[in-house]
């Protein structure tokens, strides 16, 4: 469920600036220091880590702000520096806050036009740095996620103001207000799409938001998370996927419309081409059992094939090998490893290759199977086994 730290306003005397000037990124404040690096200010224009949006950044003075919190009802700031009581001028990383403005401010979007126009319920929010989220409490499919999508991103061409209205619970709400614990309810208001309880930053209009887009969906229990991104990085994230179908019209010669039938076309060849490969290796196996490097350890014979078969196949064959040999079959490939012994110690041998080239796995005395760290041939194999 949401916290109620997304809506309920702390420490009411100070005022918080951005909630009502939410581009001003410089002013002068007045710093208390609480010991250890941690400071209050006034009026507070850094938003701190709650509601599921991360905390801003910046600096007081010359110390960095490291962390925003909410601690027993005040806002506190950790610095990487000490700073004495005074005048300061802070300064709010201003590319951080757009980026967390533009996220949430889509989020009341999306909820406002998901409930709205599908009875959807906003369960959970989290405001990322890459993606952000909404949780939703029923199951929502990729027709319903594109027309929130597109009915998200006419809200943003309308240009729409974003309001910040106070004590007034005469608005709709995706909460019930009369369960807020708070001396002050903060409404953000965006048209006739959402008004909502919230503490967090937003931009001024719909427009700051630029673009929004929803790239996937997951299943959670009886609802569904759609992640969202807004902003710079939604447009960072539409370039990425025109230089990818830019590069798969390239090589299938195709347009798009035309490459889910192509890819699929291949994908069904490709399976097919493998059980085909699957189908032959297997019956090849006598022939490269029989084919097999053999040397003799001792009394014992060892018979070794190195990149012959998909690791499918390697313990069968392993195990063929030590039957026709009467001995020990290692087979090798693809940095995978199977021992399959009647006579020798396949746990050492493993062992003893692993201590040689690194890796990891293990085994009995009769099999043992793992992974290697670099790709060996058969004479390092057997150059490896013949130490002593």
């Amino acid at each position: 469920m949401l916290s109620k730290a997304l809506f309920t306003c702390y420490n009411p005397v100070v005022e918080r600036l951005y909630w009502t000037n939410p581009d001003v990124y410089e002013t002068e404040v007045e710093v208390k220091s609480i010991g250890d690096f941690r400071v209050t200010i006034d009026p507070i224009i850094f938003h701190p880590d709650e509601g599921g949006q991360p905390p801003d950044k910046g600096t007081i003075d010359k110390a960095d702000v490291l962390n925003v919190e909410t601690v027993e009802g005040r806002i506190v700031h950790t610095l990487d520096k000490p700073l004495e009581n005074g005048r300061y001028i802070a300064r709010v990383d201003k590319k951080h806050r757009l980026h967390t403005a533009s996220q949430h401010t889509a989020q009341h979007i999306i909820s406002g036009i998901a409930q709205t126009q599908f009875a959807l319920k906003t369960v959970g929010v989290h405001i990322g740095f890459e993606r952000s989220t909404v949780d939703f409490d029923k199951k929502v499919d990729w027709e319903t996620a594109g027309t929130i999508e597109q009915g998200t991103m006419e809200v943003v061409t309308e240009n729409i103001p974003v309001e910040t209205v106070f004590n007034d619970t005469d608005v709709r709400s995706r909460f019930d207000l009369a369960e807020v614990d708070s001396d002050i309810i903060r409404v953000v208001k965006i048209g006739r799409y959402d008004a909502s309880a919230c503490c967090g930053t937003h931009v001024r209009r719909t427009g700051d938001i630029g673009i929004v887009r929803i790239p996937d969906l997951e299943s959670k229990k009886e609802g569904t998370r759609i992640s969202f991104i807004a902003g710079r990085k939604a447009l960072e994230f539409s370039q990425a996927e025109t230089s990818t179908l830019r590069e798969l019209r390239k090589m299938s010669k195709c347009s798009t419309p035309e490459l889910p039938v192509i890819l699929r076309k291949a994908l069904d060849q490709s399976k097919n081409l493998n059980k085909e490969v699957d189908r032959l290796q297997g019956l090849i196996l006598p022939s490269l059992a029989g084919s097999a490097k053999v040397i003799e350890i001792g009394s014992s014979k060892v018979g070794i094939q190195v990149n012959a078969v998909s690791s499918k196949y390697a313990a069968k064959l392993a195990a063929m090998i030590a039957n026709e040999i009467d001995g020990t079959g290692i087979v090798a490939g693809d940095g995978n490893i199977v021992i399959n012994s009647r006579n020798l110690n396949a746990n050492d041998l493993l062992k003893k290759l692993q201590k040689a080239v690194g890796g990891k796995g293990g085994g009995s005395s009769k099999t043992a199977s793992g992974k290697l760290d670099k790709t060996v041939t058969t004479e390092q194999v057997i150059r490896i086994i013949q130490e002593q």
